[in-house]
């Protein structure tokens, strides 16, 4: 079996921008294309540049496959239409000097969408406003589900999101006084970030 490999820098970060690694990828890139991948242990996304591609079989694999990681998208906003309804993903938004949020995570539509379409694209949660005071929606990205917003509020709780990724105060007090123990933040943290 052939697959695709990606060769990635990460220009970015001090630590490891004089390496190259490689990642298997199904999307369709091209040489000097920017991309988000997961780096390190808790697999943050970073912004990489593409150095090479090769489609290779198995055994001519420049990593084991069993071992690799494989990068998350291309670079850029990605928006998602279910339903006629037009979704913003808040994954690929950059929330400190090298780090990404995470995909397929939370979606947000001014609009609706049926709850059995949302599922089949990974959306085992949808929440429509008034929502903005709703604990039930940060549990269920704790609880690993992916969540869709609908209706007005959707983007309000996306820039909270943004804010407690960030490491703002304000943010975390504001779930803290909804309820949510120090645990549940953390679990929301790393499933964003």
């Amino acid at each position: 079996m052939k697959y695709d490999f990606a060769a990635l820098r990460f220009c970015e970060d001090e630590n490891i921008k004089d390496r190259v690694y490689w990642y298997l990828t199904e999307l369709p890139l091209k040489e000097d294309e920017e991309v988000l991948a997961p780096v390190g242990v808790h697999d943050r996304l970073q912004k990489g540049r593409v150095e090479r591609i090769v489609c290779v079989e198995e055994e001519d694999a420049p990593y084991d496959v069993r071992l690799i990681k494989r990068v998350a998208a291309k670079m850029g906003a990605r928006k998602l239409t279910v339903g006629g309804a037009a979704f913003l993903e808040f994954g690929g938004a950059r929330y400190d000097d090298r780090h990404y949020t995470r995909f397929s995570r939370v979606i947000c539509s001014e609009g609706r969408a049926d709850e059995k379409e949302l599922a089949l694209y990974g959306f085992s949660a949808a929440f429509v406003a008034p929502m903005s005071e709703d604990e039930a929606i940060y549990r269920a990205i704790v609880a690993g589900q992916g969540v869709a917003l609908m209706g007005g509020e959707g983007r309000k709780i996306l820039t909270l999101l943004y804010a407690l990724l960030q490491g703002k105060k304000e943010a975390a007090d504001f779930l803290y006084s909804l309820g949510l123990g120090e645990g549940e933040l953390a679990a929301l943290l790393v499933r964003l970030g």
